[in-house]
């Protein structure tokens, strides 16, 4: 008795099968790539909201300040907008956002003592506790995140958030959203409102 081989036509009809379940697998598999990745993103901006939030309330100030000079007792002039260090500026779309980037990144920011607060003290204190986040990586698409750092001065009167650009590589958010309004994130921005 032969043995025999497979046909043609059999490796055709496999083939062609093969074929049609990639086609059928791909957009599925890719479609929940781009959700895991808006998943972190949106992971990312609430966990630095969250070291801000934690920050004031140890601190007194949100993580605005450069230095003790700049912060001049609450009447300074904060940096803008604060960039993370690791990543590639998104496009700005007319927003200013890139226009007032402080020269010092978010995590320094966040990390030093910069308004040179007591580092020990009893709970209820204002003391500083930090660093308040670990290495900031960039986002899912490989840009940084954002801070809206004038907006988190306090007595100001627009909204301040920490943003990604989103999957679209643009700034659709605007920057100065005054508080008698509700919030609006815009198109694929993704957003972690602070105060």
């Amino acid at each position: 008795m032969r043995s025999r081989g497979f046909t043609l036509i059999e490796l055709a009809v496999v083939l062609a099968i093969i074929a049609v379940l990639a086609a059928v697998l791909t957009p599925m598999v890719t479609g929940y790539i781009d959700q895991a990745r808006v998943a972190r993103a949106t992971a990312d901006v609430r966990s630095i909201a969250d070291a801000a939030r934690l920050y004031q309330r140890d601190v007194g100030e949100f993580p605005i300040w450069a230095n003790t000079t700049e912060y001049n007792g609450g009447s300074g002039t904060p940096s803008g907008v604060i960039a993370g260090a690791v990543g590639t500026n998104p496009t700005d779309n007319g927003s200013n956002y890139l226009s007032s980037v402080g020269a010092s990144s978010l995590e320094s920011y966040m990390n030093a003592n910069t308004l040179s607060r007591a580092t020990t003290g009893a709970v209820g204190k204002t003391v500083f506790r930090g660093p308040y986040i670990g290495n900031l990586d960039s986002d899912p698409w490989g840009r940084k995140y954002f801070l809206t750092g004038a907006n988190l001065k306090t007595g100001a009167a627009n909204w301040g958030f920490v943003i990604s650009a989103g999957p679209d590589n643009t700034f659709d958010t605007t920057l100065n959203q005054a508080k008698t309004a509700a919030f609006a994130v815009g198109d694929d921005d993704i957003v972690a409102v602070i105060h």
